[in-house]
């Protein structure tokens, strides 16, 4: 703001820069907040985690592409619920849904193996 003058808006090109990321940090929150995608994929999903750590054979980019499925109903659910507009295949790239799905394995990983979450044996 200057002296006497108007307010300078001096975030308001990082902002459309940033709207990206912003939205990515909301989808993540909602996914991870969502109990309906955790009953139908979380649950299988560190059920393999664990198995595969256990027999020293997990794979990174193989488990999280398991994220996938939950991920991309995720993206539907957060269209729907901020009643977004335009084609839910640009505003959510497959760039965001993967880096997605590696943010969710990266989040639940250590968690799953340490035994955090009662899974079924």
């Amino acid at each position: 703001m200057e002296f006497f003058g108007k307010p300078v808006d001096m975030y308001k090109e990082m902002s459309k820069e940033r709207n990206g990321d912003h939205m990515g940090d909301d989808l993540f929150w909602y996914i991870i907040d969502h109990d309906k995608l955790h009953k139908d994929f979380f649950h299988p999903i560190a059920k393999k985690v664990k198995e595969d750590h256990k027999k020293n054979k997990l794979d990174k980019e193989k488990i999280t592409m398991e994220f996938l499925p939950m991920v991309n109903k995720g993206c539907m659910e957060f269209y729907h619920h901020h009643k977004m507009k335009g084609r839910p295949g640009k505003l959510f790239s497959k760039e965001l849904r993967k880096d997605m799905c590696e943010r969710l394995y990266d989040h639940y990983k250590e968690d799953i193996v340490k035994d955090q979450y009662k899974i079924g044996q």
